[in-house]
């Protein structure tokens, strides 16, 4: 089931028996939450008809209970399961994975009983593929290009504001396609243009803070260009500015320069990029940028800044050379 389907089900009051909700999308999957509880509690009865259990604290026993109870004024009642971790790994906390997935099959019809999951599952659990093949498991992923863009579009639609394709695509350049940062920003951009209508690229400019990956597309574009001066400029803000420790810019700049490289192999082998973002499990977007920057490098050029930052990372560790230095010294080398 897909949570487009999940919101109609919940509109239309459509529910019963057992949900799964999981997946790296958190800000879609707490608006569906938020909408399975409005849609079926009272608040005059909430606390009655509510009940939540935490997932490493909650038993077998617990759940049948909170299940069986019969709702009070209320056709239905809801029973939320917060990271159930019988479905991440062999404990099962107090739940038995066995037992729970024979009683799915029991849950009276005014029970709704949603397990709810921070983040992504093992999905070859016996709870996911018995669910799954009900119709019942959700996945909430990252949305991408033309859902994303939609999505934004229809946010910003309820302000009565608009926003370019090129706008969009820079603001998602710049942030990336994490939801809950793209709301927060988004509504700090309609305050910003306040009585005017469409969002452009240089109220984004004004507004927006670049997230840590795209800094590090900055940084090693300007590697790329050979203009060490703009590297080192991009680095003390990340440092200085906004207080990034060393050790995760190191790992992104080498885990960026890794991209490259694999995205510019597979293009050189005649895959698209939409094929490339697939095999390596990458937003389209961050497979296009590396192709645009794969420009700028030779394939020695790469190897030679993953060979750096693995010299950097260890002199860094043993004491060799302070970390900041440490980059530095990478981006000067690069740009020789």
């Amino acid at each position: 089931m897909d949570y487009q389907k999940l919101f109609r089900e919940i509109q239309e009051g459509d529910w019963h028996g057992a949900y799964l909700f999981f997946g790296e999308e958190q800000y879609i999957k707490r608006q569906a939450l938020d909408s399975a509880v409005e849609a079926l509690t009272d608040p005059s009865t909430k606390d009655l008809n509510y009940l939540q259990l935490e997932g490493n604290q909650a038993t077998l026993d617990s759940v049948i209970n909170a299940c069986e109870t019969l709702p009070f004024l209320s056709a239905k009642r809801l029973v939320l399961i917060k990271d159930p971790i019988f479905i991440n790994d062999g404990t099962g906390g107090g739940i038995d994975e066995v037992g729970f997935v024979k009683y799915l099959e029991d849950i009276p019809l005014t029970t709704c009983l949603i397990l709810y999951n921070r983040g992504v599952i093992d999905k070859r659990k016996r709870v996911y593929r018995h669910m799954n093949k009900a119709g019942k498991a959700l996945e909430f992923k990252y949305l991408m290009d033309r859902e994303l863009r939609t999505w934004i579009n229809q946010t910003l639609g309820k302000s009565d504001k608009s926003i370019s394709y090129k706008a969009v695509s820079h603001l998602i350049g710049m942030i990336g396609n994490n939801l809950e940062d793209i709301s927060n920003e988004l509504t700090k951009l309609v305050s910003y243009i306040g009585q005017k209508k469409e969002i452009d690229i240089k109220a984004i400019e004004a507004v927006v803070t670049p997230n840590l990956e795209q800094s590090i597309f900055q940084l090693v574009d300007a590697i790329g260009e050979k203009k060490g001066g703009k590297a080192l400029s991009v680095l003390d803000n990340l440092i200085e500015d906004r207080g990034q420790p060393i050790q995760p810019i190191l790992a992104m700049i080498a885990r960026q320069f890794r991209l490259i490289l694999q995205c510019k192999g597979f293009y050189e082998s005649g895959y698209k990029p939409d094929s490339i973002a697939q095999r390596l499990n990458q937003r389209l977007f961050v497979v296009r940028k590396c192709l645009y920057q794969g420009k700028n490098f030779l394939t020695e050029e790469l190897k030679k800044g993953l060979e750096l930052c693995s010299e950097v990372d260890y002199r860094i560790k043993t004491g060799g050379v302070q970390d900041r230095v440490g980059i530095e010294l990478i981006i000067i080398k690069m740009c020789e």
